[in-house]
């Protein structure tokens, strides 16, 4: 399976002296603390590009439809006011199941529903990332695909802790990978931080080459 589609790259990219990071996301921060990125909050209202998007790519597969949206997301936060010689840094990540997008749930009752959905079944996680300088572009977007196990009675106590103890309804599709207990999940393809929300081996190769 294929896991990296470009979206759109135009310029040439110049010096970078400093790293902006468009992103409240905690997640997103850690995983590119090896930049020392300077940390902004945008406001969008991504629900709105989602369903301009969605409809304007219609006839693409539905997962590719997600991918292009996604990266629409990622390129209106990155829509600001540019300095000089400073990389724009803005992803969004967005999971997909059974032909429907997962955004965050907006309550407890949600959050269950989408966790218990993907046992037994195969779903995927979209992370697009849009690289932005003045005159220079890239974004592109990853995918994984996520395989958990199916439900049997004894992972009842930890699907309860989990929903109950982490903090779901601050995450695309309820969950975040990296506090799953390691039964839960049967097998992944691709990058691991495609799902945390952001692929940053990818990210660094573009950066740098």
């Amino acid at each position: 399976m294929k896991h990296t589609f470009d979206y759109i790259k135009t310029g040439d990219k110049p010096t970078i002296e400093k790293y902006i990071l468009l992103s409240g996301s905690p997640r997103r921060a850690s995983l590119l603390n090896f930049l020392e990125p300077e940390i902004r909050k945008t406001n969008i209202d991504e629900r709105a590009i989602q369903e301009f998007f969605m409809n304007k790519y219609k006839n693409d597969p539905f997962i590719h439809r997600v991918g292009k949206t996604c990266c629409e997301i990622s390129r209106a936060k990155a829509d600001t006011e540019l300095e000089d010689c400073a990389m724009y840094i803005a992803a969004d990540t967005m999971v997909v199941m059974d032909g429907q997008i997962y955004n965050k749930p907006t309550d407890m009752d949600q959050a269950r529903e989408m966790f218990l959905s993907y046992f037994g079944k195969t779903h995927h996680v979209i992370t697009s990332v849009c690289l932005k300088m003045k005159d220079y572009e890239d974004s592109f977007y990853t995918i994984a695909e996520v395989e958990f196990v199916p439900y049997y009675s004894e992972l009842s106590l930890i699907i309860n802790e989990y929903l109950t103890e982490e903090n779901v309804m601050d995450k695309a599709g309820a969950y975040g990978i990296q506090d799953l207990d390691p039964r839960l999940v049967r097998r992944i393809s691709g990058d691991i931080n495609t799902i945390i929300g952001l692929p940053v081996a990818e990210v660094a190769y573009r950066i740098y080459q």
